[in-house]
């Protein structure tokens, strides 16, 4: 029998941070926190409150649990919609990697977002439109 190998919490948050092409600083911001705090939790010097957790969890659009449990592989969850076809994990990270700075973002603060400040802001880009 083959044992999967345990990755640490603070070496998934530093994968995962990599693969999507954002620096501790970027990822900082978008916690609302100093860049230091989020060295800590990458470093493995502290653990993120579960309420940090779940803007990880948010942010890099992997399970909660995939951050708590010591497993070596994830599955990115793709909300796709009405769309037939969910992407490639690596084609995913591929285009998100191709993305200007701005344009990462701007979709990790929208993930952050509430449901309701999410219809708002679409009814005013809707609006925009016409």
């Amino acid at each position: 029998m083959v044992e999967k190998k345990k990755m640490p919490l603070a070496d998934k948050l530093k994968e995962l941070r990599k693969n999507f092409c954002m620096t501790q600083d970027d990822i900082a911001e978008l916690l609302d926190m100093s860049r230091t705090t989020f060295s800590k939790y990458e470093n493995g010097a502290a653990n993120p409150p579960l309420s940090v957790l779940r803007k990880l969890s948010a942010i890099y659009n992997v399970p909660i649990e995939y951050l708590i449990h010591d497993e070596s592989s994830s599955k990115m969850i793709f909300n796709s919609g009405t769309e037939d076809k969910v992407p490639e994990e690596e084609s995913a990270f591929q285009y998100f990697s191709q993305l200007t700075k701005e344009e990462r973002m701007l979709i990790l603060k929208l993930r952050l977002m509430k449901k309701e400040k999410k219809a708002e802001l679409m009814r005013k880009i809707e609006s925009e439109d016409e």
